[in-house]
């Protein structure tokens, strides 16, 4: 699988957002939607410079909810979080299971997974 210069540098940009990402998400339960975006953009990039498919690594919209700021017990009002949020570990997983991907595509040639006897 040759790569071009600028798939390099695509595939390059993508690992640097998503261990961004991974570096500076917010420790809450749940994180904004952008979050989110900008994973599956860098996963997109690799899809792309790669041409091999990565959906299974991509955090599904589906997952992007709004979520209750508070609510009132007597009135049953509902007040939501502006904006659509996503389970701060959905996002964790997948970034996670994507850089253990990648970083086993890379050394693959040196560091074979799977048993290996003494020598």
């Amino acid at each position: 699988m040759a790569t071009s210069m600028n798939d390099d540098d695509q595939i390059l940009r993508a690992y640097a957002a998503i261990t961004s990402i991974r570096a500076n998400v917010p420790e809450r339960h749940e994180i904004e939607a952008r979050w989110v975006n900008e994973f599956n953009v860098a996963i997109e990039k690799l899809e792309k410079s790669l041409d091999i498919d990565l959906q299974e690594f991509k955090v599904p919209q589906d997952t992007l909810k709004r979520f209750v700021a508070s609510c009132n017990s007597l009135t049953n009002d509902v007040t939501y979080l502006e904006g659509l949020w996503c389970e701060r570990a959905i996002l964790m997983q997948k970034l996670d299971s994507a850089l253990v991907y990648f970083t086993g595509l890379q050394d693959r040639e040196d560091n074979k997974i799977g048993f290996h006897p003494f020598k």
